[in-house]
């Protein structure tokens, strides 16, 4: 089990907020450890209907995935193939996704995108794929010169009928960092929960 969170308790300046890509917090784990509490309300209605869809297998298949049931969340949604090379490519993307990326993702892969921290993100994709492990992230977003904007991050696999993961589903919902930034100095609730 991958985990690397940041305390509530640590300070952090607004400049460091505004100046670097930060990873706020990363989990990978099993779907039944997944912290709830920490979802938004996007993304546990995303995450109970992925997990309503398995049933009593690991993952649901693609197929299980209805787009109609989903129609509240895609903006929101991105799905990944998983190529034959060691890479993911955006099959589809929600329209919030690319507006808040600056850009078309349909075709990109995974290694074409900037970050900084793209080590670190493709370590969460790969256990994803390869554990079969559901990934959440809380991150800025300076790499794409947009210092105020922070993203959460769900990561989910689906397989194919024989069980293998054979692409990705991830929704992304995208807030001000100033709002990360009081609940940080403990002046506000934190973003996208509740």
């Amino acid at each position: 089990m991958a985990t690397a969170t940041i305390s509530t308790a640590e300070v952090i300046s607004t400049s460091i907020l505004v100046q670097q890509e930060r990873t706020l917090y990363s989990i990978s784990v099993p779907a039944e450890q997944v912290p709830e509490a920490k979802l938004d309300q996007t993304h546990r209605r995303v995450f109970a209907y992925w997990k309503q869809k398995r049933g009593t297998r690991h993952a649901p298949r693609r197929a299980d995935i209805d787009p109609c049931d989903l129609g509240f969340v895609l903006p929101n949604l991105i799905l990944w193939e998983i190529d034959d090379v060691p890479d993911y490519r955006v099959r589809l993307a929600g329209t919030d996704v690319c507006h808040n990326m600056l850009g078309e993702l349909r075709g990109v892969l995974l290694g074409e995108l900037r970050c900084p921290l793209l080590a670190e993100a493709r370590r969460e994709f790969d256990a994803v794929r390869d554990e079969g492990l559901i990934s959440l992230v809380e991150r800025t977003l300076h790499w794409l010169d947009r210092p105020l904007v922070f993203y959460r991050h769900l990561l989910m696999p689906l397989v194919d009928d024989t069980g293998r993961v054979n692409m990705l589903l991830s929704v992304m919902t995208f807030e001000s960092t100033d709002r990360w930034r009081l609940f940080l100095q403990g002046q506000g609730a934190q973003p996208g929960t509740a």
